[in-house]
């Protein structure tokens, strides 16, 4: 019997409506000269690369961009034969025929990597893409100045290798109040590729812009936008909320196991780290720090029982935790109890539930385990 044919009554729920209205809403901010590039590393953020990437061609997005290799792959093996897919991060030698086989777009920024990428495209016969990486600032990864840019480029074999693009990332897009250091990463961006097209090089692709630099900076859409945390309904910091009308596209869901009365003094979770101070009444959630909840949530954390506000207590364990419902009238088994998500469903600000363990909300949605079932719905 297969494992995945028992429902887990804990999941993460995916509203695909609300996907197609954030990507409509950044569309709003572009010419229609601007394409998107879909970020969807990490699982899509946690939400479920390939089933978000076939919804989103089915918007008309059809090039995506991946931290790995292998997160290309996987599209791939998916059926996304014919979209376009940039991996951000430097792929090892060994991994590059692959890449190629699989037409997955490069990041190039050394004329060591461009020499192995033309080496291999031209013992395989086949042709490869890439997209050359500058850095401006964020000390990372790039180029950084012309003359390694040039050299880069000068060690591709252009028989073999196409340069579709050259990018940039922006290190503090979503800060309001200082906006002059993406400014001058953007100055030294433009400074390099305009300088390459003096020289003919020819890019289809100039970006540097993501979620936060598209709505913020108007001016830098170039050819090309990435969006990724905006389009899975979050803002990079709260002082960005009410720009632009995005909706969490994800609710984490589960349903209380157990319901059970305990006395005043009573020990709870591991450790004793909490102690009831009178006759509370407790639920036990089948959801816990390897789904992804902060272990950092115990004795503090919150959820949503019949719309109301709850507090966890005691550590949250592995696979479970434990809510205080005292003040919560007709609790039963098998209630629904919300975490964080849409709001407009009862879901917790994300926002709030980071600040109370001390974590990013990249963070917390990249950690969502795998074995938390996603369910989507339109």
């Amino acid at each position: 019997m297969r494992g995945d044919s028992m429902k887990r009554e804990t999941y993460a729920e995916i509203n695909l409506s609300n996907l197609a209205h954030n990507i409509h809403s950044f569309k709003q901010l572009l010419s229609s000269d601007t394409a998107i590039t879909s970020v969807i590393k990490a699982n899509g953020y946690g939400h479920g690369a390939v089933a978000i990437a076939k919804e989103l061609t089915e918007l008309g997005i059809n090039r995506f961009a991946v931290a790995l290799g292998q997160e290309g792959i996987e599209l791939r093996e998916a059926g996304l034969t014919d979209s376009s897919i940039l991996i951000f991060t430097p792929i090892d030698e060994a991994n590059v025929a692959e890449a190629i086989r699989n037409q997955l777009t490069m990041t190039i920024f050394t004329p060591a990597q461009a020499t192995i990428i033309s080496q291999q495209a031209r013992e395989l016969q086949l042709p490869a893409t890439v997209h050359l990486k500058v850095d401006t600032g964020m000390a990372r990864l790039g180029v950084r100045s012309l003359e390694e840019a040039v050299a880069t480029l000068e060690a591709l074999d252009t028989e073999w290798i196409t340069v579709e693009g050259i990018y940039t990332h922006f290190a503090n897009g979503d800060d309001l109040d200082h906006p002059e250091y993406t400014h001058q990463q953007f100055n030294a961006f433009r400074d390099i590729f305009e300088a390459l097209e003096d020289q003919d090089y020819r890019f289809t692709f100039k970006h540097c812009c993501n979620s936060s630099a598209t709505i913020r900076f108007p001016d830098y859409h170039l050819d090309m936008v990435r969006i990724g945390l905006g389009m899975y309904g979050y803002n990079t910091d709260s002082s960005m909320d009410g720009m632009l009308d995005i909706r969490p596209i994800m609710t984490i869901k589960s349903h209380i196991a157990h319901v059970k009365t305990v006395s005043a003094d009573t020990p709870v979770s591991y450790g004793w780290s909490h102690y009831t101070k009178e006759p509370t009444k407790i639920v036990t959630l089948a959801l816990g720090y390897a789904d992804g909840v902060p272990r950092s949530l115990s004795n503090g954390g919150q959820f949503k029982v019949r719309g109301q506000i709850v507090p966890i207590i005691g550590r949250v364990c592995m696979d479970q935790l434990m809510l205080d419902v005292s003040d919560v009238e007709e609790v039963a088994v098998g209630d629904t109890v919300l975490w964080f998500g849409d709001e407009t469903i009862g879901g917790l600000n994300l926002e709030d539930t980071c600040n109370m363990s001390n974590h990013y909300h990249y963070e917390v949605l990249c950690n969502l385990n795998q074995r938390l079932p996603r369910i989507y719905h339109n």
